[in-house]
């Protein structure tokens, strides 16, 4: 288990994909998009490291499993009467209103407090609904999203914040986590998904610190981002993606796919909701094509 402060040397021409949070719409469209560009021969399974952050989790645990076109697969078959893959939240959450959410959010960003306290702060929503000895649901609803219940082949990443201190976490196979819970844990949406348990703490989405964490990939020479939406330049919760392609600058070559208009409009207002998966894979798989040859050209 590695953290913030963990930093590595630059490793000659490594190369990292990193995956960003964007709700159930988030998996169907990173899902599509890098489904096409594998389908236009751009070997992205041959990364060196894969960061995945909420919605990038799951997305990255099924690149690392070379399962995408199956899930992609799935996402279009199972869409017809719109049941979900898996139940997207606690009973009822489909209904609740983001706005509570949004707002905590929205606040940590303009936040001056510090990060940590920042991120504590927003911790409290999350802990509302917290009960320590029941994830058994919350790993249900994972489960039937990742290919097994093994750790994949390959460097992966997934990030989470511990709810209560707010100390930023990146999981890997060499930690004592769960694959499952790792997952479950950086999709934990404040307000809408319990946190989860790992080593007795309780850890929240990811993406309370940075919706992509491209940091965690600055011992790479390369950085593919693929993002459902823009980052502020600066934030009271962590270092932003603008922030950190800045301070990367000179040493990592950042390149940044993020989802175009029509992509976005797949999404829709709430992205956690089931009914956004068919349009949202569509969509990235469309754009896919679009962006292929600056891709290929980037990652050689």
């Amino acid at each position: 288990m590695s953290d913030e402060d963990t930093t590595s040397e630059q490793s000659g021409a490594r190369r990292a994909i990193v995956l960003s949070g964007g709700g159930v719409a988030g998996i169907a469209w990173e899902t599509g998009l890098l489904t096409g560009l594998l389908q236009h021969g751009i070997d992205l399974q041959s990364a060196d490291v894969v960061v995945g952050t909420s919605a990038g989790s799951v997305v990255g645990v099924n690149l690392r499993a070379g399962t995408l076109d199956a899930t992609y697969a799935s996402l279009l078959a199972d869409s017809d009467d719109d049941r979900p893959l898996a139940d997207p939240a606690p009973e009822g959450a489909e209904d609740r209103d983001l706005s509570r959410t949004m707002k905590v959010i929205m606040a940590g960003i303009a936040s001056t407090e510090g990060e940590a306290a920042t991120r504590r702060t927003i911790g409290e929503l999350a802990l509302e609904d917290y009960q320590r000895s029941d994830d058994t649901a919350s790993l249900a609803r994972i489960a039937p999203l990742l290919p097994g219940t093994e750790w994949p082949e390959g460097e992966l990443r997934i990030t989470a914040v511990d709810a209560e201190t707010g100390h930023f976490t990146v999981f890997d196979r060499d930690s004592d986590a769960e694959l499952a819970r790792a997952v479950a844990a950086s999709c934990a949406v404040p307000g809408v998904f319990k946190p989860i348990t790992i080593d007795g703490h309780p850890y929240m989405d990811g993406g309370m610190r940075s919706s992509a964490n491209t940091d965690v990939a600055a011992d790479c020479a390369s950085i593919l981002v693929i993002a459902c939406s823009p980052e502020p330049a600066v934030s009271g919760m962590g270092p932003t993606l603008p922030a950190t392609i800045d301070t990367l600058r000179g040493t990592s070559e950042v390149f940044v796919v993020q989802a175009d208009e029509e992509s976005t409009l797949a999404f829709g207002e709430n992205p956690l909701l089931m009914h956004t998966r068919r349009a949202s894979a569509e969509a990235g798989r469309r754009q896919a094509g679009l962006v292929a040859e600056t891709v290929r050209a980037f990652w050689g």
